[in-house]
């Protein structure tokens, strides 16, 4: 089935609608995990969201069942995604800043690339897409030239290598989810089967890895968690889901080129994070770099 022109602007228009929702969750993140354990929260967060969008599927009346076996295929990129590429950035930002965790998850689109590569898929990936996944990257490298001493501290190590783990399954789920989820499905209910699998199996990883299950309840944790859900997860899945219908996984994945210069800015107003003078010259090649990789498609 063929994306109409009307529905390729959409992907886009959700596209950049997410650039701007998941820049602003990594702060949300960062509130929350004051107050409550990670994976907890990630259990609490998404398991709320995916029942919310699996109960207006129903309401609508237009879901069919469509099968144990897409049901599964469905859950298991939850849990990729979900409790994998959530929960470990989640836990992550316990211990690095939210602008750091942000620039590692702008490897998305590379390991998209690898991972269809090796999946030896259809999608194509030309010279001037590959490129504009390096500059846009070393752009963000060059947002953080003066502050790489910090993947040396000791604190940091875990909260880095957790980082990458969630890249790598985020990443996993999005190739997985552009391959397993089927037209005739609405989007609402595959971001519902897909997040509420992945919210129960943060409640999984709550048990075996949180230290303790202890809530400090305060307005701004329980006001994080209501729009992590709420935004961040129902309404910025949903749309996620929408777009990986029109748009090619890697095409699907410049949000994470995006979402880090917002993110960093915001660690900056909100959380007092370092945002440096190279910080300009980072984001003109991140946005190159997304230029580029939209002009790449475009050629295919």
């Amino acid at each position: 089935m063929q994306s109409t022109r009307s529905d390729l602007s959409k992907a886009y228009l959700a596209l950049a609608a997410l650039c701007i929702i998941w820049s602003t969750t990594y702060t949300g993140i960062k509130y929350a995990v004051r107050d409550f354990p990670p994976f907890l929260l990630v259990g609490i967060r998404q398991t709320a969201a995916g029942l919310l969008l699996l109960g207006l599927g129903a309401a609508s009346g237009k879901v069919h069942w469509p099968g144990r076996k897409y049901v599964f295929r469905q859950s298991l990129t939850g849990l990729f995604m979900i409790t994998g590429g959530n929960g470990f950035v989640t836990w992550a930002m316990q211990f690095i800043s939210s602008g750091l965790s942000a620039v590692i998850g702008s490897l998305t689109p590379v390991v998209v690339v690898l991972i269809n590569l090796a999946w030896k898929g259809s999608e194509r990936i030309n010279l001037l897409m590959g490129l504009g996944v390096l500059v846009g990257f070393g752009g963000l490298g060059i947002i953080f030239s003066e502050g790489w001493g910090d993947f040396m501290k000791p604190d940091y190590r875990w909260g880095i290598l957790a980082s990458f783990g969630s890249c790598f399954t985020w990443s996993l789920g999005t190739v997985m989810a552009k391959r397993f989820n089927a037209m005739s499905v609405s989007p609402i209910f595959n971001s519902g089967l897909q997040i509420t699998a992945g919210g129960l199996g943060g409640f999984v990883m709550s048990a075996i890895f949180d230290p303790n299950h202890t809530i400090h309840h305060s307005w701004e944790g329980w006001l994080s968690v209501a729009y992590l859900a709420i935004v961040g997860s129902a309404l910025a899945f949903t749309l996620y889901m929408f777009m990986l219908r029109h748009l090619t996984a890697t095409v699907a994945s410049l949000y994470t080129y995006i979402n880090p210069v917002l993110a960093i800015f915001l660690g900056w107003l909100f959380l007092g994070e370092n945002f440096g003078s190279w910080a300009i010259l980072g984001v003109a090649f991140t946005l190159l770099g997304v230029w580029m990789v939209n002009a790449g498609q475009r050629r295919l």
